[in-house]
């Protein structure tokens, strides 16, 4: 857990300044702003799967002596910290977060991992979070099925900042919700929400060169007209049902042969990778040149040969040369981090949809934020090349690591250290990814 610590004093140095800085709305406050913040990240950086048990955990005196002397806060309990929450506007957190990812970018972390040298890829992508039986806030959104019930859920429409080794960092969250001060014929939706969050994206990172990968969902002339007015490259899932025009053009091309092929083979643990590239230029959609690029991937088992094959089509409007097939074909894959280093993980293992505040939005909200600047930390300390290499070494899992990690806290006694820790956070090292 040192290492978390270490990861925010040399990322974020003015960290723990921000979140003093937050409003404060006690009267009579037995925590500083900043402790019950922290206490907030804890619960999901040791992945507690409730509010009880981060509260059982924090019974432990050993463990508040320690993060004191490691952290620098008081551990609050749980209820204390939600009462802030239900307060707190979500704007809040989510600017602490933002002012997270600008170091990062600002400190050039993720410059190897850009597209084309130049592009960062930002994926966007919505999840269901917590279901309920009943509306448990106004503007809730809802599906009602056949039998005549309605369930509602919580949803959200994420951006996250990938890279091809691994890291998927929330950049902004776009709530989907009913308006509640009107009337409404259809309800909020992901395709709404779409809009909101670039909007906000180009608004917070107005010179930040992006590439957007977007699912099948995305492929229409309103997302390539944002594309261009933002200045944004994307890349889309193509799926074969979607623009009938653009397929039409596709299916002439490859008729007369017009399009440019190629082929990249790869060995990764015991599969034979083959992939058929082919791409058709200058597709004509509404205004927009467009490409789109097919990847046939065969997949052979060295020892059983047992084979697979799968079909990837995606649609950009970035130029496409022959030179670039294979790194455009596999950047546009990287949208499915997202939802495996994204969501799934989020859901498995910091317990996403669990209802950490069962009636108050604003509280869930930045439950939500919490977990995401917690992932960024946890996800920045667990992809050091030198804890890759123990935990490889180890035999461990990061899971493992983080029961082990939370059970130093609770049972060493490292009250003659608190000098070799003051003077290790103040070590200037390079963190290597």
């Amino acid at each position: 857990m040192l290492s978390i610590a270490v990861v925010i004093q040399r990322h974020f140095p003015d960290f723990y300044q921000e979140l003093s800085g937050l409003p404060d709305y006690r009267s009579r406050p037995r925590y500083q702003v900043r402790e019950l913040v922290v206490s907030g990240l804890l619960m999901f950086l040791f992945r507690s799967p409730s509010r009880n048990q981060a509260d059982n955990i924090a019974k432990n005196l050993d463990f508040q002596d320690n993060i004191m002397r490691v952290f620098g806060v008081k551990v609050a309990d749980m209820d204390t910290v939600d009462r802030y929450l239900r307060l707190l506007p979500p704007e809040e957190l989510e600017a602490i977060k933002l002012n997270v990812i600008r170091e990062l970018i600002k400190s050039k972390v993720f410059q190897k991992y850009r597209y084309k040298q130049l592009y960062y890829n930002i994926t966007i992508d919505g999840s269901g979070m917590q279901s309920y039986d009943y509306e448990p806030y106004p503007g809730c959104p809802y599906k009602t099925y056949k039998s005549g019930k309605k369930v509602w859920t919580t949803y959200v429409l994420e951006s996250k900042l990938i890279t091809s080794n691994g890291f998927a960092l929330s950049l902004l969250t776009e709530w989907i919700e009913n308006p509640t001060d009107k009337d409404f014929n259809k309800q909020d939706s992901e395709h709404k929400a779409l809009f909101r969050l670039t909007k906000r994206l180009k608004k917070e990172f107005p010179r930040l060169p992006v590439l957007l990968l977007l699912d099948g969902l995305y492929p229409n002339n309103t997302v390539f007209t944002m594309a261009k007015d933002y200045s944004y490259k994307v890349i889309v899932t193509l799926k074969d049902k979607s623009l009938k025009s653009v397929q039409e053009q596709v299916a002439d091309k490859r008729r007369f042969n017009d399009y440019i092929s190629g082929t990249h083979v790869s060995v990764k643990h015991q599969l034979a990778i083959t992939q058929n590239y082919k791409l058709f230029s200058n597709i004509q959609y509404k205004g927009h040149v467009l490409n789109v690029l097919e990847a046939i991937e065969t997949q052979r088992h060295i020892k059983t040969n047992e084979i697979t094959e799968t079909r990837f089509v995606h649609i950009t409007n970035d130029d496409v040369a022959h030179r670039d097939l294979h790194m455009v074909s596999f950047t546009g894959r990287l949208r499915w981090k997202i939802e495996n280093e994204g969501f799934n993980i989020q859901k498995t293992k910091y317990f996403m949809e669990h209802k950490f505040s069962r009636t108050n939005f604003n509280a869930t909200k930045n439950y939500y934020n919490l977990l995401q600047i917690a992932e960024i930390i946890s996800q920045l300390t667990f992809k050091l090349k030198k804890i890759q290499q123990f935990v490889k070494q180890q035999g461990l899992t990061i899971s493992g690591l983080v029961k082990t990690f939370s059970g130093y806290f609770c049972s060493l006694d490292l009250s003659n250290d608190t000098e070799i820790i003051k003077q290790l956070l103040n070590i200037k090292i390079q963190l290597r990814y």
